[in-house]
């Protein structure tokens, strides 16, 4: 039996890491002998929505999350600087 699958991955191309994998989706195969020729066409429609919603909800969703690691990350350089970098040298007061 064939059937077509749809894969999510998360690749960075900073790391020689391998994709990690997100989601997967069976698309859903059509029993042929259970198709109505008068209504096939709607059912085949409705399936296809229903699955191509889901599909896309998922991608959105790791994309903002990637968005979002981002955008956390540049709050905390701005705010919390490394201990390093915040050092300020002390002046030494006269007597």
């Amino acid at each position: 039996m064939r059937r077509i699958q749809v894969v999510i991955r998360e690749v960075d191309d900073q790391i020689a890491d391998p994709p990690k994998e997100l989601a997967t989706f069976d698309l859903p195969t059509a029993d042929l002998a259970a198709l109505n020729p008068e209504t096939a066409l709607d059912n085949l429609e409705a399936t296809t929505h229903e699955t191509g919603n889901a599909i896309l909800r998922r991608t959105l969703q790791a994309q903002w999350e990637v968005i979002d690691a981002a955008l956390a990350e540049q709050y905390r350089q701005r705010f919390f600087p490394s201990a390093s970098a915040s050092r300020r040298p002390r002046i030494r007061k006269g007597r």
